[in-house]
Formats: structure tokens, sequence, C-alpha cells
């Protein structure tokens, strides 16, 4: 028989993988918040991308940590909402997987030191970095929509999507900004500048936001599934899910 104790496990499992994936996407936060201040010498955070930390003495490993963390938090969100009863079937869970299998490539294949692209590691990051920056504005979008749908995750939709549409618009202004270096002397003798790197950085800045406010409400709904099932009668046999209304006699 399906028991009180099933249903709280349950509600324990989705809980812990909402609690790694905000500790991952703090993770990610943090560490590339002291890399922007500790190789400022080093790596503009104004012009230059996040993925050139690999070719400072110190911060290769960091940055690669911080991307794998990142990976994990999106995964662990999807699982947990999958196990907590969303509707993420679909678009959701193959843009979702793809976005965190770039964002593990471009950790792992970094860019070449230079403005042109010539080796195989280049190459796969320049695909893999278009993908992290593209893909998780429609993976929010398409979340959101198949969400609106269930009453337990309603209030999430409209932060969702908000932060899908601003993740969107900055990478966009992001790509936009890539003319410059086309002719970087012609621009800046015009007087404009570069602001690739803190477009490319508030760009994740709202991808990371996405990812930790579907965190923050899979854990609300884990905790008042927790706090209901444990007022629950026992019921019949039959699937586990937090979305399931309340058993009766």
């Amino acid at each position: 028989m399906r028991t009180r104790s099933a249903r709280r496990w349950w509600g324990v499992g989705t809980l812990l993988l909402a609690v790694l994936a905000l500790l991952s996407a703090a993770r990610c936060v943090i560490t590339m918040v002291y890399l922007g201040f500790e190789f400022s010498a080093e790596v503009n955070p104004i012009r230059t991308p996040a993925s050139y930390y690999v070719f400072v003495e110190g911060g290769s490993a960091p940055f690669t940590s911080a991307a794998v963390a990142l990976a994990v938090a999106a995964l662990a969100v999807l699982v947990g909402m999958t196990w907590a009863g969303a509707h993420m079937s679909g678009r959701p869970t193959v843009l979702f997987s793809v976005w965190s299998l770039c964002l593990i490539l471009a950790a792992i294949f970094p860019t070449d030191n230079s403005p042109d692209i010539t080796s195989f590691s280049g190459w796969v990051h320049q695909f893999a970095g278009a993908g992290i920056l593209m893909l998780l504005s429609f993976a929010g979008l398409a979340a959101a929509a198949q969400l609106a749908e269930n009453p337990a995750w309603q209030p999430v939709v409209p932060i969702v999507r908000v932060l899908s549409l601003g993740a969107g618009v900055l990478t966009s202004l992001y790509i936009a900004s890539r003319v410059i270096e086309l002719a970087p002397e012609a621009f800046a003798a015009i007087g404009v500048v570069d602001f690739g790197g803190l477009l490319q950085r508030a760009s994740m800045a709202f991808q990371i936001g996405v990812v930790m406010a579907l965190a923050l409400h899979l854990m609300r709904v884990s905790w008042h599934a927790l706090r209901a099932g444990s007022a629950e009668p026992a019921a019949p046999d039959g699937p586990v899910r937090l979305g399931d209304p309340p058993a009766t006699c």
C-alpha cells in the first residue's frame, strides 16, 4: 500500500534535489564574482568574455568548476520537477539538458587565446558557448508554458518568463556587440565602447536566475507536500507524485 511514509520520502527526494540545485547555482555565482574581482586586471569584465579566465594562472579550475556546478543545478532542478509531477516533457527537458551539456563542453574545451578560432577545442567551445547563451531562454519559456497548466506551479511562471525574456534580450545585444570585433579601431575612433563581456555576464545572470527561481519553487512544492503527506492517511497502491490529490479512505 502507498503510505504516508512513501509520500514523505518522495517529498524528501525532491526537496534534496531543490537544495542541491540552489547550492550548485550559488556556488557558480560566488565563483564568478570571485573571478571577476580577483582577475579584473587580467580579464576585463566589461569587454572580455568570461571564458578567458581559463588562460589566467589560477583561474582555469574555478571557472571550470563554476560551469559544471551550474550544469548540475539545472539537471537537479529538472529531475526534481519531474519527480514532483511538473509537466516538463518534450521541449523543456530537451532544451535544459542540451544547455547543461553545452556548459560542460564549454568547460572541457577552452576557446583559443587569439582573435581567430583555429583549433578543434576552440570551435567546440564556440558552438557550446552559443548554445549556452541562446538555449536557456527558449527552455525557460517552454517550461513556463507547460507549468502554467499546473496550479501548483503557476506562481513561478511570470518570474520564469521575465527572466527568460531578459536573458534573450541581453544575448541578442551581446551578439550584436560582436560586430565591433570586425573593426575595433574604427568603432573606438567614433567612441563606441565594447560592452561584450558585461552583456555576456548579465545574460548568464538572468539564466542562473531562471534555474534558481525554479529550484526555489520546487523547494516550496516539496515542503508543502511533506507537510500534507504527514497529515494524510494511508492510500491504496499506485504511483506516488507530489501533485497527487490527498488520499481518502
